[in-house]
């Protein structure tokens, strides 16, 4: 009987560090480590697209698509101003791309120049007057320079020309909260 107990302990130390292994060792595939999930494209970093769109932008100077993307790449990390450059150096090439005017007004407002983020927005609707994102942009300029009135005017249109969209949604919004809350009477105390 003593002749087992010395192989019995090995066996029970090889089975132990047999499951230790199986369970914990390189043999079994994550998830991740599958063929299926070679196959699925990463989506390129930021600073990788970056790099491409302006390698691609040497090769085609002033090309539309690229410049406007680039644009977006700049407001996604906080710089206006280098999208404002982008997409004045687009509207140079294409000064009817209405939505290189409605992104140049966006980054004009972040960049508090309230006139140019005005004169973008605005050309917009002389190409098209019923433009909903304009219409809500105009109103948004309007409300937060205190100017309630034109506000209302540019938002009752995106509601009145695209009331399921998002901006006529938003403007609908807009309406109601900020007229809602002037046409209210003002609370009266009562004395008993």
């Amino acid at each position: 009987m003593r002749q087992w107990k010395p192989a019995l302990a090995a066996f029970m130390i090889l089975a132990v560090v047999g499951a230790l292994a199986f369970w914990f060792g390189p043999a079994r595939k994550s998830p991740a480590s599958s063929p299926a999930a070679a196959m699925k494209p990463t989506p390129p970093s930021p600073a990788h697209e970056q790099a491409s769109l302006e390698e691609e932008l040497r090769k085609k100077p002033g090309h539309a698509p690229v410049l406007l993307r680039l644009a977006q790449l700049a407001t996604e990390r906080g710089k206006p101003q280098e999208a404002r450059t982008r997409l004045e150096e687009l509207l140079r090439a294409e000064p009817a791309n209405l939505e290189a005017l409605l992104e140049l007004g966006r980054a004009c407002y972040e960049l508090n120049d309230l006139a140019c983020a005005t004169a973008s927005t605005e050309r917009i609707l002389t190409t098209d007057p019923k433009h909903v994102d304009a219409l809500y942009n105009l109103g948004a300029i309007y409300a937060n320079t205190g100017d309630s009135p034109k506000a209302r005017t540019y938002w009752q249109k995106a509601v009145a020309f695209a009331p399921a969209s998002e901006s006529g949604l938003k403007s609908a919004a807009a309406i109601a909260k900020i007229f809602s809350d002037s046409a209210r009477p003002a609370a009266t105390s009562s004395s008993h």
